[in-house]
């Protein structure tokens, strides 16, 4: 990681640290002086773990953790501050079957306004496909519409490190030949070798978003949609969808949730990829608010 990145990285970990702190200095002087806080706090967090013997192997491990803050924080007016994390682990029969994990940071400086600038950082793998790693961050700007829509902009410096495998010559055998005219043909074999095909490069990455609510907000329905083109090359592309429903229960902390994600790389889309263009995934749980 560039002295850079490791700088961003740990401005945006100190403010956490500093949000944590102050959130919890300010139940206490709520307690005391019952004042209502300039801010609020959500967090939800899920862990899931399976394991299976018998004629099926299983190690399984997901767990994620969400946590933001809006409101009036110090000097920063409407604001907000959103952390998540998310792993998917799981072993299936001795085989890898997820090897994921993604972290997302964001600042939003005026979240409600009608225009708001943000700082955004993002850490992801997922070894499945050859994603090793990609970290990038950046900054950007955010329109608010109508209608619960809204269209942001942010220009990303990335950094990517995948496994690639590139056919090589593993050995070559002499045998004779059916022809009198020639003594031996050769037999060549080829292997795949593994390497590490890393990129430093900028971003763009454009995000449309629809977000509304029903029921005097008992049904939350969200949906993004990403768009991130390398500047110099609009060939290299990524598109993400991300859809949540959220459903409130009786109990005020629980809620039900249905998640729909896929996503493409344009790199693989193309005669005898290694890997398929496209992953999607649909969810179905339950959301503890913390």
């Amino acid at each position: 990681m560039t002295p850079t990145k490791r700088t961003f990285t740990t401005v945006f970990f100190y403010f956490l640290g500093l949000v944590l702190a102050q959130s919890e200095s300010s139940v206490e002087d709520t307690l005391v002086a019952e004042n209502p806080s300039p801010y609020s706090l959500n967090t939800s967090l899920y862990l899931d773990i399976t394991s299976n013997d018998g004629n099926t192997e299983a190690e399984m491990l997901y767990y994620g953790l969400r946590f933001s803050i809006f409101g009036d924080y110090g000097p920063f007016k409407d604001a907000e501050f959103a952390l998540s994390y998310i792993v998917n682990d799981a072993v299936v029969n001795e085989e890898v079957w997820e090897d994921d994990e993604n972290l997302v940071l964001k600042f939003d400086l005026w979240a409600n306004q009608r225009f708001s600038p943000f700082l955004f950082l993002q850490n992801q793998k997922d070894a499945i496909v050859g994603l090793n790693n990609r970290f990038n961050y950046g900054i950007g700007g955010k329109v608010n519409l109508i209608y619960g829509t809204s269209i942001s902009y942010a220009l990303l410096d990335e950094k990517e490190n995948y496994t690639i495998y590139k056919s090589e010559i593993g050995s070559i055998d002499t045998v004779e030949s059916e022809y009198y005219y020639y003594e031996y043909d050769y037999d060549t074999t080829f292997v795949d070798v593994k390497e590490d095909s890393i990129r430093d490069f900028a971003r763009h990455s454009i995000r449309p978003r629809l977000k509304l609510s029903f029921l005097d907000g008992n049904i939350l329905f969200d949906y993004r949609f990403y768009y991130k083109p390398k500047i110099d090359d609009f060939e290299d592309y990524l598109l993400e969808n991300e859809l949540k429903i959220n459903i409130s229960t009786f109990y005020e902390a629980l809620s039900i949730y249905i998640e729909y994600k896929d996503s493409y790389n344009s790199r693989y889309d193309k005669p005898n990829a290694r890997f398929k263009p496209k992953d999607s995934e649909v969810s179905l749980g339950f959301q503890f608010d913390l």
